[in-house]
Parts: structure tokens; C-alpha cells; sequence
């Protein structure tokens, strides 16, 4: 994909955890660092901190994107969705800081939501 300067605040991506594992293993190879660098995400997670995930079991990826869309911004053409053509991108700018993001999340009917946070994740 390139290199790119990504804009201050909290980001946001969609992916999907159909893999071993399922979620669980999922979140917690994006919270790692040091893993071998497979797919898009890989390599942002890989260089910024990721504070929590948002875990939601009965939501669609495409389904996701679109609704992050609507709220967010898209950060970058491709990003996260090479498999799916539909979608722009699958990683969306949510506000400023966790709590703005939090609160414009909060806002979205999601069904099922698990907030897990990062326990390798350091305060500043």
C-alpha cells in the first residue's frame, strides 16, 4: 500500500475474526507486538498503541464499515479491504481522543458489544 502519515486521534478498524481462535485470538494478535506482519492492520498496530477493541459477535464487516463510515472519516483509500470491494476503506478517524470516540460510538445501535482493553497498554 505505501507509506502514509496518519492524523492525530483515535482511529478506528474494521475486520473480521473467522479465523482459530475467533475473536478472542484475534484482538489479542492486534494488541501484540513483534507478530509477523500478514495484513494491512498488521503494520499500523505495529507502530501505535492500541488502548481497546471493540468486539461485536453478531455484526457483518461490511455491514460495520458502513456504519463507521457514516460517523467517522475515512483515513485511507484500501486500507483493511482488499477482500472486500465494496468498501472504501476499513479504517475510520472517530474523534480526538478515546473519550470523543467513545461517545460517538455510544451513540450507534450495535446489539451484542464487548469494550476490551488492552492490558499491554500504558497510560501516558
Amino acid at each position: 500500500m505505501g507509506a502514509f502519515e496518519f492524523p492525530a486521534g483515535v482511529l478506528a478498524y474494521v475486520g473480521s475474526a473467522a479465523g482459530p481462535g475467533g475473536l478472542g485470538a484475534r484482538i489479542g494478535r492486534h494488541f501484540r507486538k513483534g507478530k509477523i506482519l500478514k495484513w494491512h492492520v498488521d503494520y499500523l498496530t505495529e507502530v501505535m498503541d492500541v488502548p481497546c477493541a471493540l468486539a461485536l459477535p453478531d455484526a457483518k464487516e461490511g455491514s460495520l464499515s458502513r456504519i463507521l463510515g457514516e460517523v467517522g472519516v475515512p483515513v485511507v483509500r484500501g486500507f483493511g479491504c482488499s477482500d472486500r470491494k465494496a468498501d472504501e476503506t476499513h479504517l475510520y478517524l472517530l474523534g480526538e481522543d478515546l473519550k470523543e470516540a467513545l461517545e460517538i460510538l455510544g451513540k450507534i445501535e450495535w446489539g451484542r458489544v464487548y469494550l476490551i482493553w488492552n492490558p499491554l497498554y500504558r497510560l501516558r
